[in-house]
């Protein structure tokens, strides 16, 4: 290992976003990644998300990356992810079978929040945690451990909250008639789906004296899909082929027929560095927590005046740079 290299780990809902964040960090150059912590809390069940990670991982024939199952059971709550949505992402849109895994597979025996703790605790080097499917398995690192050797995370960079813009849980829940769950997820339009998913979890990280890094949809907004993302992979590899793949889905066959961000590779390179226009700010963060099917504002992400810590939120970046290093990476040249 290059000392010199960023230790990461990723805990994930295996979604599509999830998968491009994976495959390039897979290939990037200054990065080491030591494990795939998967939630069955979000975009996909957990047994087919932890199908998808354990294949990403034979896929770039790296058996040492860990992958770790947590929990489908959010800390508080109980919303979910419509199932028809999940259904499509459990199969990555169809490309799963393609990729012909194992019908039995192997993962680590602990479960993901054992596994952030024990790594923690052997560590001699900082470690970043990049959260893209809520927080429900470091959050339950937390209370399950009496003392996690948290002053080893370096910080937590995750996609997640709408700070000054309208949240996505009632976007997606409206958008089709097949995805609709009801008022108390019709209603919200202040959350973003990685808190929404489970509020509890996300407010024991805010609070926590972890260093963190939200980007929100204030950020992703300014970062959309488009086919020209795809098109800007031109590299044959395994990675970058299934990377080009999902793109095209998401961009025509399963398009979600609203404006979709690339959210999740968007934190992961402002998570690496590659994202130098990016401006941020500092405050304090809260989660709302109340729940009602008139004018649900659970899992809203505020300014608050007072908290345990201030929180740095990513308002903004450039669609082109992050075009033009998304595909840099995954095209193995590691530069623009």
């Amino acid at each position: 290992m290059n000392p010199a290299r960023k230790r990461v780990i990723v805990d994930s809902d295996m979604g599509w976003d999830d998968i491009l964040s994976i495959l390039c960090l897979m290939k990037h150059p200054s990065v080491d990644l030591l494990g795939i912590c998967v939630t069955g809390c979000g975009e996909t069940d957990l047994r087919w998300g932890t199908l998808i990670a354990k294949t990403l991982t034979e896929l770039a024939n790296r058996p040492r990356i860990r992958v770790c199952a947590g929990t489908s059971t959010p800390m508080g709550f109980d919303h979910r992810f419509p199932q028809p949505f999940k259904d499509e992402m459990n199969s990555v849109m169809g490309l799963l079978g393609s990729l012909n895994p194992s019908v039995s597979f192997e993962t680590e025996p602990r479960p993901a929040w054992q596994f952030l703790a024990d790594t923690l605790e052997a560590t001699d080097e900082k470690i970043t945690l990049l959260c893209l499917g809520g927080f429900t398995n470091p959050a339950r690192m937390m209370d399950t451990f009496p003392a996690p050797r948290i002053d080893n995370i370096e910080k937590i960079v995750a996609m997640a909250g709408a700070v000054y813009v309208d949240g996505n849980v009632a976007l997606l829940n409206n958008a089709r008639d097949a995805w609709d769950q009801g008022p108390v997820y019709a209603t919200n339009h202040g959350a973003e789906w990685n808190v929404f998913i489970d509020p509890v979890a996300a407010k024991r990280i805010v609070d926590s004296p972890i260093p963190l890094t939200l980007v929100p949809l204030d950020a992703c907004n300014h970062v959309l899909l488009g086919p020209d993302m795809a098109e800007a992979l031109t590299a044959v590899d395994p990675l970058a082929t299934l990377a080009k793949r999902i793109l095209l889905e998401k961009t025509g066959p399963h398009n979600e027929g609203i404006p979709v961000p690339v959210f999740d590779p968007l934190a992961t390179l402002v998570m690496t560095g590659d994202m130098q226009s990016c401006q941020s700010y500092r405050a304090f963060l809260d989660i709302d927590m109340t729940e009602n099917e008139t004018n649900n504002r659970c899992g809203t992400t505020r300014v608050s005046r007072t908290g345990s810590r201030k929180v740095t939120v990513i308002q903004g970046g450039s669609r082109q740079e992050f075009k033009a290093r998304f595909a840099a990476l995954l095209n193995g040249t590691g530069k623009t």
